[in-house]
């Protein structure tokens, strides 16, 4: 190209020859060609291959893949070589058009292929090959399909045209009736004659058009037809058969792979306690494989969980920490938990792999019936687990709790000790106020007993005159009932001050000791009402009927205890009330027992309400109703009397 060019270049620099030349060499239709291929196979690939699980579709998407990287590797090819060219002719316009769109092409296909590269994942297990096993069990079953209308993303593949025309020739090849169009075919075939069409279309692409096959199917493009879906029981039969040998291997292989660490778990736990009764380490496991799967799945089971029951006895032997209880309940929780995850896996494969059988499904009844047995008995195993924990767990709970509240009460007790020490001491110690009255009336006592005897002498010495002293005697006596009278009331204040001092606390002391046995949140509204609420709070829903029961008949006597008193409450208030009642009817001389008020007439209070009494007509008001009339004219609204002395305390000012 170089020598080419530079010799048209030294005759004619502007020569149309070198724009020939470079369209001979950089072919501009296969540029188109890879143009339009990544065009269509990027939009073919974000509607099929980008959806579901990255294994689906392996073999396809590699080759996709291949493909792009090695039309990416030619336009790379391109770009370097139209670069060098330009070193020679400087300027070109072809060239440089070329060379951009190239390279913008190389780019997108250069950003597209991570892009795929992220969807694909190798696929190194025959049961994790959705396709494969779909294609091998439809080999076997060789049922009927019936192709749909193709989408035109699809219409514009070779294979597709090529399959379409194939169908036909085959239909129209069975079929002994006039064809009135080609639109009035319906286009069914046989698996085996789909997969032998493309088999025919190249020998080493066979699981590319395998995973194609399978997308067809997937996507609608084919279904199975029931058209002619009937098979002799001999060959019914022979299905069966076959697909029961094609599938053995597979969940045979997908047994060992997910349960291979339980299958080791199990031999180490047959060389310690000997699981199947034959000696230690003699299990053999490879002639347990041999077993048909109803067999060999409870087998497992069976000898895994001996196997973690002699391992858990053995583990808990003096063992009295809770603490390695829990971790000992834990692990073996585990283990079955772990175990159980490996049987839902087996058993989600199962359920997928029928809608690859049907309709045989039943050569799967027998292995989806040991799942479910199998299922049943590790849930129990969990639960059977969970039971030990629970109960473990409880009862380390419940030590804790004991040994708590053995300490507060150990405390509690130790403060009921000190205060009955310490409020004995003060109770054995005379109250000093009483000791000085004490004292008062002694000296009193001394100097009135000393005026009496003066008395009494100065009224014997007239004894002997006949001389009449009664009024005298009666003057002396009236006077000290006075006095005896006055000094009593004076007691009385201190009694009832003393009382009122002591009562708080003798109240305060009784709840609080009434309280100690009462485990409860206080609050202010029950202060004062004692009763044991941590039992409703905490255990309630645990308790048995007997229990509640119990409990009700309890709370129904706290209630009875607070009704009474409650009753005795009352019956003090009314008694009090009725003589506050009677004092006021003496002070503002009423002698009715139900008196209303003169303006708003509702019965007056003579315990709670402030009254006004007229002194004429013995009108009675509530103070409210009458303080700004009073106020103003200072007289009785209903005699109209004039008060002589408006400051007699009626009403107040403010």
């Amino acid at each position: 190209m170089k020598k080419k060019l530079t010799t048209i270049k030294s005759e004619d620099e502007n020569s149309p020859e070198i724009d020939e030349f470079l369209k001979s060499e950089f072919k501009i239709d296969v540029f188109n060609s890879y143009s339009e291929y990544y065009n269509e196979i990027k939009k073919f690939s974000e509607s099929y291959l980008f959806s579901g699980s990255k294994r689906d579709n392996f073999s396809l998407k590699q080759e996709i893949l291949s493909e792009l990287e090695l039309i990416s590797s030619n336009l790379a090819n391109f770009n370097s070589n139209g670069r060098n060219v330009k070193r020679i002719i400087k300027h070109n316009k072809f060239l440089d058009d070329f060379l951009k769109i190239s390279k913008e092409l190389q780019n997108n296909i250069n950003e597209f292929t991570p892009i795929l590269k992220k969807k694909i994942q190798k696929i190194d297990k025959f049961y994790n090959n959705n396709t494969l096993c779909w294609t091998e069990a439809n080999k076997i079953k060789d049922l009927s399909f019936k192709l749909n209308d193709i989408s035109s993303n699809l219409g514009i593949w070779e294979e597709i045209q090529e399959l379409e025309a194939y169908l036909r020739s085959l239909v129209e090849a069975k079929s002994t009736k006039k064809i009135k169009s080609r639109k009035d075919i319906l286009l069914s075939f046989h698996f085996n004659e789909l997969q032998s069409f493309f088999l025919s279309k190249s020998d080493d692409k066979t699981v590319i058009y395998d995973d194609f096959i399978y997308l067809l199917y997937n996507n609608g493009i084919f279904e199975e037809y029931e058209g002619d879906k009937f098979v002799n029981i001999l060959e019914r039969k022979e299905t069966v058969e076959n697909l029961k040998k094609k599938m053995r291997p597979v969940v045979l292989e997908l047994i060992k792979d997910l349960l291979g660490e339980t299958l080791r778990q199990i031999e180490e736990l047959d060389q310690k306690y000997d699981l199947n009764g034959h000696g230690i380490g003699k299990l053999n496991l490879e002639g347990l494989m041999s077993q048909k799967f109803s067999e060999l799945l409870p087998k497992i089971v069976d000898l895994y969980f001996k196997g973690l029951d002699k391992q858990f006895q053995g583990g808990i032997n003096n063992i009295s920490d809770p603490e390695e209880f829990v971790k000992i309940i834990n692990l073996s929780y585990k283990k079955v938990d772990d175990f159980a995850a490996k049987i839902d896996e087996i058993d989600t494969w199962i359920m997928k792999f029928d809608a690859i059988i049907k309709p045989y499904t039943s050569i799967t009844a027998n292995i989806k019936k040991t799942l479910a047995n199998i299922i049943s008995e590790v849930i129990r195993r969990k639960e059977e687990y969970l039971n030990y924990l629970n109960n473990i767990k409880d009862e380390s709970f419940r030590v804790d709790v004991r040994m708590f509240v053995d300490t507060k009460i150990a405390e509690v007790n130790k403060m009921i000790t000190s205060y009955e020490n310490e409020t004995s001491l003060i109770i054995k110690e005379e109250l000093p106020q009483l000791k000085q009255i004490k004292d008062l009336l002694s000296n009193y006592k001394l100097k009135i007993n000393e005026i009496k005897t003066e008395v009494y002498n100065k009224l014997d010495a007239y004894k002997e005159n006949n001389v009449d002293i009664y009024a005298t005697i009666k003057h002396w006596e009236d006077n000290f009932n006075r006095k005896k009278n006055q000094l009593s009331f004076l007691l009385t204040v201190l009694m009832n001050k003393i009382f009122k001092s002591f009562k708080d606390l003798i109240d305060t002391e009784s709840i609080l000791f009434a309280e100690i046995t009462e485990i409860t949140k206080q609050t202010e509204n029950f202060e004062g009402l004692p009763f044991n609420f941590a039992l409703s709070s905490f255990l309630a829903s645990r308790l048995s009927e007997d229990e509640l029961k119990e409990r009700i008949t309890e709370i129904t006597s706290k209630i009875n205890q607070i009704t009474s008193s409650l009753g005795l409450y009352e019956l003090e208030r009314s008694k009090l009330e009725e003589i506050v009642s009677n004092k006021v009817k003496i002070r503002q001389g009423v002698s009715l027992s139900n008196v209303q008020c003169t303006v708003c007439h509702k019965n007056i209070n003579f315990v709670k309400d402030k009254l006004i009494t007229c002194v004429f007509c013995k009108s009675t008001y509530h103070y409210l109703c009458v303080a700004d009339w009073l106020s103003k004219h200072n007289s009785c609204p209903m005699c109209q009397n004039t008060f002589l002395d408006p400051s007699l305390g009626l009403f107040e000012s403010e």
